[in-house]
């Protein structure tokens, strides 16, 4: 399993979602195939390594064929704000374009630089709904796709979190929210794509420092909105995530989207945890001038397979389970194969005593293992065993929930796993803990574990 860490200093927005997540490793070969799942055409996707302020990281863009890019909600009212955002980010981000690409963002960069001039006066006025996309249409859209139940599900909360985002702003129920078609498209790329690429990093656990935002006011197609604008501060609702205000950026930092898109990981605001290492930094740009570094920062973290130390949010996930079965490999050996494999992040390795062929006594090996692992586990299996070919399913899963909380001992501090599904609830020592308790005490460690049960319940 991974995590990520993510360092939103400077805001966030699905362009910088993406274009970390890309620059942290994930396929973009990948995406474009999976996004041909959705069958919505006008767009292309323009994704680049480049370096700011001497720090190299990935800008991530969706340009439409139009020429537009523009999210504005039907009706007469201040719904510009995710995409004026954007837009303006555009408009920066030619002038980057102009420095690191020039052989080939002439085109765009005319393109989006004329839409500027016409993006201001365009939307004093409504669009048709022959133009626009209902909430119930984007719905329809992605549900009748053949992306996975994860890109799905999660697409279409944050969809669902925008709309009533807007509703609650504009007091109108969702099913009158209408995306303008070119806006439309814009978003259900940027939202999807993030999905893709989480998904393709297999990213189960999202930690994250507190975000910042600007301060100020920025203008829209209605007049001038206070930072956060409205639909961020509907999104904030009922959450308790920290938001910090930098009084020096005259501008918006967080974008409805960005901050949709991180509400849907379940973020966890807390330092990275002991059992985790960095494995990897990269960094996606945003767009707008805001007279600082302009990115977020997030890293991939390498958890310790070899203990049951990792956080899990979800009851229910699909998993690979590997077979295969050897009878020319000693015991030693295959010990040694079972530690190979757990320190490589597989869920669970185990063998089973069975007669082969020819009546020789043999071993099952049986790896669960993350879908996104089935390529490095199958060089592995080649390499560190003696089979030649092995059989592997896709098999559902429902596990507790669990998380991890640190408790004051007359012992000192020890950690306490606490696993939940529904109305039940286990919580259980670490054997690491009790092991050193008794090593340190000189105590047999049957007593350590219940001398603690009573700090536990």
């Amino acid at each position: 399993m991974t995590s990520l860490f993510l360092e939103p200093f400077s805001g966030i927005s699905g362009d910088m979602l993406n274009g970390l997540l890309v620059d942290l490793g994930a396929d973009v070969e990948l995406l474009h195939t999976e996004l041909e799942k959705l069958g919505v055409d006008g767009f292309h996707l323009h994704v680049h390594r480049l370096a700011k302020s001497a720090i190299w990281g990935t800008d991530f863009d969706v340009h439409l064929h139009h020429g537009e890019k523009d999210t504005g909600i039907e009706g007469d009212f201040d719904h510009d704000h995710e995409h004026h955002h954007d837009h303006e980010h555009h408009h920066d981000h030619e002038h980057d374009h102009e420095h690191h690409h020039d052989h080939e963002h002439h085109h765009d960069h005319e393109h989006h630089h004329d839409h500027e001039h016409h993006h201001d006066h365009e939307h004093h006025h409504h669009h048709s709904h022959a133009d626009a996309r209902s909430y119930a249409d984007i719905h329809d859209l992605i549900a009748a796709s053949q992306l996975s139940p994860f890109v799905k599900e999660k697409s279409l909360e944050v969809f669902l979190d925008i709309a009533k985002a807007e509703a609650a702003v504009h007091n109108m129920p969702v099913e009158q929210i209408h995306f303008h078609e070119i806006g439309a498209i814009d978003s259900i790329v940027d939202i999807v794509s993030f999905f893709i690429l989480v998904e393709s990093l297999g990213i189960d656990t999202v930690y994250s420092t507190p975000l910042t935002e600007g301060s100020g006011t920025i203008s829209v197609a209605h007049g001038e909105m206070p930072v956060p604008v409205p639909a961020v501060m509907q999104l904030r609702k009922g959450t308790t995530i920290p938001i910090t205000q930098d009084f020096t950026v005259k501008t918006e930092l967080i974008t409805p989207t960005g901050l949709a898109l991180l509400k849907a990981l379940s973020p966890i605001f807390e330092p990275i945890p002991s059992h985790l290492s960095i494995e990897s930094v990269g960094y996606g740009f945003g767009k707008r001038e805001t007279g600082k570094f302009n990115a977020l920062r997030g890293s991939l973290l390498k958890e310790d397979t070899s203990h049951s130390t990792t956080v899990v949010h979800r009851t229910e996930d699909q998993i690979i389970e590997i077979t295969t079965t050897i009878d020319d490999q000693t015991p030693e050996q295959l010990g040694y194969i079972i530690h190979r494999f757990l320190d490589a992040g597989a869920l669970d390795v185990y063998y089973r005593s069975v007669v082969m062929k020819k009546n020789r006594p043999g071993f099952e090996l049986i790896l669960l293992i993350q879908g996104s692992q089935l390529e490095d586990f199958s060089a592995l299996l080649f390499k560190e065993t003696s089979t030649i070919g092995f059989r592997y399913q896709q098999v559902d899963r429902k596990v507790m929930q669990r998380r991890f909380e640190q408790i004051d001992t007359e012992f000192g501090p020890v950690t306490v796993k606490i696993n939940q599904y529904g109305s039940t609830t286990k919580k259980t020592l670490e054997y690491e803990d009790c092991q050193r308790i008794a090593t340190e005490m000189q105590l047999p460690i049957q007593e350590v574990y219940h001398q603690l049960q009573k700090y536990i319940y």
